[in-house]
């Protein structure tokens, strides 16, 4: 493929998995106990993929690309997907945001698919079509576990903190399915290669604001600060603390702001130490209850090797919230 056409690719949401630190023990084994005997790629662009599951066992593929100068069948997969018997879909589909696409000014070429469905990213859609199959391993951003997308039909997902891109730094989970209708508690969550846990146990620790205290973001003369974002020094995870306390010059600080804020709330100054103090108790025992599954990705990870992570604003209004009323969260 020319630089022109992968220029294209990317702009479309379309990145190339050239290392294979997403084939994970247990995803190689879902790939070995479906009993499929060929791999299946309807996003098969370069190859990639398919060449990785020839190198464990799947001897036969077949691939299908929008683009037929790839050298594979052209069929638009995000319209439909045919199914193959005894087959299971190895992929990595396009991602790109409603708003990605229209920042960038190519809405135009993709309005077809964000017209014909509820979805906000088109990974969402591909992954629909891809539920036409039976089975499915499915390269996807990790954001997916915050979506509202129905995770009913998954086995597993996978997060991993090693990057399979040579072209974008999205971070992303690998979800396999079997397309059999489960409980939550039936969803495995793994990080790499280690299990964290169910999708169920995890949800019951999802926390909502009740919206209970006049609590505003971005207000500039607020007396709270949050760095929202992990940064990558291990020791300066996300934080509440006293504005002044922010390394950022405050005058960068706008309506739209997300990783760095200043937080105005009724509050004396004694009362704000201690709302800090617990607030920062609270998202600490949060985050390790949950293993920051909850939290977003943030792009790149710490030097330790983990995965940078946000916080946003529901959440941390909902800690706030619970500071405040000085009762445990869990």
């Amino acid at each position: 493929m020319d630089m022109n056409a992968q220029t294209k690719k990317r702009s479309l949401g379309q990145f190339f998995t050239k290392q294979n630190t997403w084939l994970r023990p247990q995803i190689t084994q879902f790939i070995k106990s479906s009993g499929a005997k060929i791999a299946y790629d309807p996003f098969a662009g370069n190859g990639d993929l398919l060449g990785i599951a020839q190198s464990f066992g799947l001897k036969k593929v077949f691939g299908l690309d929008i683009d037929p100068a790839l050298g594979w069948k052209k069929n638009d997969s995000l319209i439909s997907i045919p199914k193959i018997h005894k087959s299971i879909i190895i992929t990595n589909p396009p991602y790109l945001t409603n708003y990605s696409a229209q920042r960038k000014k190519i809405y135009d070429k993709v309005s077809q698919y964000f017209e014909a469905c509820n979805y906000d990213d088109l990974y969402q859609l591909a992954l629909e079509k891809c539920l036409t199959n039976d089975y499915g391993v499915v390269i996807i951003p990790e954001t997916f576990i915050n979506s509202s997308f129905p995770k009913n039909r998954l086995v597993s997902i996978t997060i991993l903190e090693d990057n399979p891109f040579d072209d974008t730094e999205t971070p992303v989970c690998v979800v396999c399915f079997d397309n059999k209708l489960k409980s939550l508690d039936k969803v495995s969550v793994y990080k790499n290669d280690k299990l964290l846990g169910t999708l169920g146990y995890f949800e019951k620790f999802r926390i909502a604001p009740n919206n209970s205290i006049d609590i505003k973001f971005n207000i500039v003369n607020g007396k709270i600060g949050l760095r929202a974002v992990d940064t990558t020094d291990p020791h300066r995870p996300i934080s509440f603390m006293p504005k002044n306390e922010l390394d950022y010059d405050l005058k960068g600080i706008k309506h739209s702001s997300r990783l760095i804020t200043i937080i105005d709330m009724p509050t004396n100054k004694h009362g704000m130490h201690y709302i800090i103090k617990k607030s920062n108790q609270i998202l600490t025992e949060f985050r390790k209850k949950t293993h920051d599954v909850l939290l977003s990705p943030f792009k790149g990870n710490k030097k330790n090797g983990e995965r940078r992570r946000r916080l946003d604003y529901a959440t941390a209004r909902a800690i706030l919230e619970q500071a405040v009323s000085n009762e445990r969260l869990f």
